[in-house]
């Protein structure tokens, strides 16, 4: 019995790896989005003036200003249609961070408004796992 329990042990309290939790936090993410809960859909990127996005439009820094701009965009009654997402990789790297690969779409009534594929690194900030950069395409 003690073999057993000394084996059990680290398997109960070792940590989440970074990327099993990365998925969570997509999977919550996904489910604020879906019931029109934007502050808790943002709450998945790091709030820090060093986070970054990488678009068509090009390179942009700071949460504030991302933030904003998908509050413009998206908050409000029916404006945030539904989010799909499938990871397609999620990897650790080391230092409690991971990479998450997945492919997105939004739509509203029916009509896919955008998708394609994101890259998220996920690190560790505020004392959780957050999206500190992200390339979308």
């Amino acid at each position: 019995m003690m073999i057993l329990a000394s084996l059990l042990l680290p398997v109960v309290i070792a940590p989440a790896m970074p990327a099993a939790t990365a998925r969570l936090q997509v999977a919550a993410q996904v489910a604020a989005w879906n019931r029109g809960d934007m502050e808790s859909a943002l709450a998945s990127y790091c709030p820090s003036p060093k986070i970054t996005w990488v678009n068509r439009a090009g390179l942009s820094r700071g949460y504030d200003a991302f933030a904003q701009s998908m509050r413009d965009d998206f908050a409000g009654p029916g404006k945030m249609g539904v989010l799909t997402n499938h990871i397609l990789e999620a990897r650790d790297l080391g230092d409690g961070q991971s990479l998450v690969v997945l492919r997105w779409s939004i739509t509203r009534d029916g009509k896919r408004l955008m998708g394609g594929v994101s890259s998220q690194l996920w690190a560790q900030c505020d004392g959780r796992l957050r999206i500190v950069f992200e390339h979308a395409s």
